[in-house]
């Protein structure tokens, strides 16, 4: 037994699909999809993303599963149309999405013949609205703009996260929530209200974690309503994470809020000993450090200047991950892969050894200390190390290492 939303879906058969994907008849789920049930649920999620669009048989197969081939798309579709009409008909004797699941002329449609409440309709309805009212009706606008939010639970049909013919409707949907939540912060700021906006900015980051624009809005409430100390931990918070995850430097506007947070508001540290506090972060490095290609840049230049005035060996290691015959990865599949490689790099690295995550494929690490053989010795371990507890996911991973200035005769480890 499932309920429905208070105050959104006032109708006997309710469909989710922002955020999570259910349909709800009477208040019975009779969504749930189990490994003989995915085919036809995607099929249902695919005619229904496609209002009032008519698809022949070996054109829905092919936008759903590009990779398979059928002797017979018809029957293919035949036999899980009638599977899913089944399991739409969920009440007998009353309306259900089954007489929706159009057949003419050799084609499959959603076109609307019964009842039925969707929560991207009324999103993008609730949406134009609040746009249209905006200027003339700024309180209207800004109760419609809530509900917009409340609506948007996460991206469209987050369970089919591979399926490329989905990517340009969740683009779709994500710009107008997007949109709407900016247009809600500029309503808000109008009258002053830094409260509710923290409150929005918290909520929608939530949901959209990386979205540089949601964080420059919390961060400038923030300061507005004078929590500088709040407005600063989450400066430094976000910026970790950015360069942690994804390797993203602060843009021009975050830096200049940073300027604000700091020198601009005051906070001038005359102790040295708290400056060497704040110096050292927040968490002593217990191993290798991970550092975004600025900074690394910064510390290759400063071991050549080392190198330059004491001799002392600096080692670079480069490891990449390909697809077959050197290819670029998926990038889904590459983002997975590099963050189980990244765990495995730090885990295996020595303290003050120097790492950075170079482009999307691409790890580099600063080596000190080490001879050749030892530093390939450490770029095993890190392989074996990723290889006890994780999968390369077809992809192929290269192993190099160079000398900072590399001498005449040096052979690359691969």
């Amino acid at each position: 037994m499932a309920e429905k939303e208070p105050g959104v879906c006032k109708k006997n058969i309710c469909i989710s699909t922002l955020g999570k994907f259910y349909i709800l008849h009477d208040n019975e789920i009779i969504s749930a999809s189990s490994s003989r049930s995915k085919r036809m649920w995607e099929i249902f999620k695919f005619l229904i993303s496609h209002r009032g669009k008519a698809f022949f048989p070996e054109v829905i197969l092919d936008k759903l599963w590009p990779d398979n081939e059928y002797n017979d798309p018809n029957l293919v579709m035949r036999a899980q149309i009638f599977r899913l009409r089944q399991a739409l008909n969920s009440a007998p004797g009353k309306p259900t999405l089954a007489a929706n699941i159009v057949f003419s002329q050799g084609c499959y449609s959603w076109e609307d013949k019964t009842d039925y409440w969707l929560d991207s309709i009324e999103f993008e309805s609730l949406a134009e609205e609040a746009g249209s009212l905006s200027q003339s009706d700024r309180g209207q606008a800004i109760n419609l703009y809530r509900r917009v939010a409340a609506l948007y639970k996460g991206e469209y049909l987050p369970e089919l996260s591979f399926s490329e013919w989905l990517e340009p409707i969740r683009t779709y949907y994500h710009e107008i929530y997007l949109d709407c939540v900016l247009n809600l912060i500029d309503l808000l700021k109008a009258q002053g209200d830094y409260t509710e906006i923290i409150k929005v900015c918290e909520q929608a980051a939530a949901i959209d974690y990386f979205e540089e624009k949601i964080h420059i809005k919390l961060i400038e409430a923030l300061l507005a309503d004078e929590q500088t100390t709040r407005a600063r931990a989450h400066y430094n918070e976000v910026t970790t994470v950015f360069y942690r995850e994804m390797g993203i430097k602060p843009s021009e506007h975050m830096k200049n809020l940073y300027r604000q947070v700091g020198v601009e508001r005051g906070n001038f540290e005359l102790d040295l000993a708290t400056i060497q506090e704040g110096l050292k972060g927040k968490e002593a490095v217990n191993g290798a450090y991970l550092c975004d290609a600025e900074l690394f840049r910064y510390f290759y230049k400063l071991e050549r200047l080392r190198f330059e005035r004491n001799g002392n060996s600096i080692l670079l290691g480069l490891l990449t991950l390909t697809a077959a015959g050197c290819a670029f990865p998926d990038k889904k599949i590459l983002k997975a892969v590099m963050q189980d490689l990244e765990g495995a790099i730090l885990d295996s690295l020595r303290k003050g050894d120097v790492v950075t995550r170079w482009n999307e494929a691409q790890f580099l690490m600063l080596l000190p200390g080490l001879n050749r053989e030892q530093a390939g010795m450490v770029i095993e371990r890190i392989v074996n190390n990723f290889h006890r507890k994780h999968s390369l996911r077809g992809l192929t991973l290269h192993r190099k290492i160079e000398s900072l200035m590399p001498l005449e005769g040096d052979a690359h480890f691969s």
